[in-house]
């Protein structure tokens, strides 16, 4: 019998510091997706977001929002990668101790006896492996610093979902990678989607999405209604409130008219007429 043991179970170890914070089940489960495909020492790893939603068997929007809510509790960090002036998959950093205390986490018991008799209770690690299983050969290392989700690729995803005009996507996108260097991502897809829910918006009259983001247009309050413009009368409709209104002008003329009812029939001709 040999001391070895060979397995194909694979696991990811969730930390009871996650367990019992406020996330969601969804971000609970991203969290050990990540931890499957992240290097055992550097806790890193870049699946990209369409994967993840397959993984995860849910859309791409929900992986975002999972996302964010790790990365505001500090259970993951988010970097960008761009090469060649591309975006990639971001890069995900697996974080194992508890943020909020920087040390682990260690077992308190009133118990002062060891639990375990022997002086050295776990087990030397003889090797160390590393998942490769999404990271391609003769890749170079990334150098590149911490980036908010304004400056992803994912934001302007979620604005172009959002925005009600989907022309131009590449000039769009370059007015997008400007506008997250005055404001946050954030207030950008907020603006975008009171202009979208806006009941005043036309459609034909909707602002192209570079526009939009060009002219700062998160900042506009909503659109006022339009104004109701008064119908056409018809020929035959002129007619006869003209003839109305003769009438009533000879009655006053004999003294038998009506002033209040021939005041109102001139004032409809004007108003309807011009």
């Amino acid at each position: 019998m040999t001391d070895n043991l060979t397995t194909d179970l694979r696991f990811s170890i969730i930390p009871a510091w996650l367990l019992a914070s406020s996330v969601s089940d969804k971000a609970v489960r991203l969290y050990g997706v990540l931890a499957g495909y992240a290097d055992s020492e550097t806790g890193q790893a870049y699946p990209g977001r369409t994967l993840l939603s397959k993984r995860l068997d849910c859309s791409t929007k929900t992986v975002d929002r999972a996302v964010a809510e790790l990365t505001e509790l500090g259970a993951i960090r988010k970097q960008q990668r761009v090469k060649d002036g591309f975006y990639q998959s971001s890069l995900y950093t697996v974080v194992r101790i508890d943020p909020a205390s920087q040390v682990s986490q260690p077992r308190v018991t009133g118990d002062p006896t060891p639990r375990h008799p022997r002086p050295d209770p776990v087990s030397p690690v003889s090797q160390r492996t590393r998942t490769t299983e999404l990271e391609p050969n003769n890749v170079e290392p990334i150098n590149l610093k911490p980036q908010a989700l304004s400056h992803s690729s994912d934001a302007f995803d979620s604005f172009w979902t959002i925005y009600p005009n989907g022309s131009d996507k590449p000039r769009a996108r370059r007015e997008f990678e400007k506008a997250i260097k005055r404001i946050d991502a954030g207030t950008i897809l907020a603006g975008a989607a009171r202009y979208r829910d806006d009941p005043n918006r036309s459609p034909e009259f909707t602002k192209h999405p570079s526009t939009w983001l060009h002219n700062d247009s998160w900042d506009n309050p909503a659109l006022p209604a339009p104004a109701v413009k008064a119908r056409k009368l018809t020929n035959a409709e002129e007619g006869a409130l003209l003839a109305q209104k003769w009438a009533q002008e000879e009655r006053l003329a004999l003294g038998e008219g009506d002033a209040v009812v021939a005041g109102q029939l001139e004032a409809d001709s004007t108003q309807w007429m011009g």
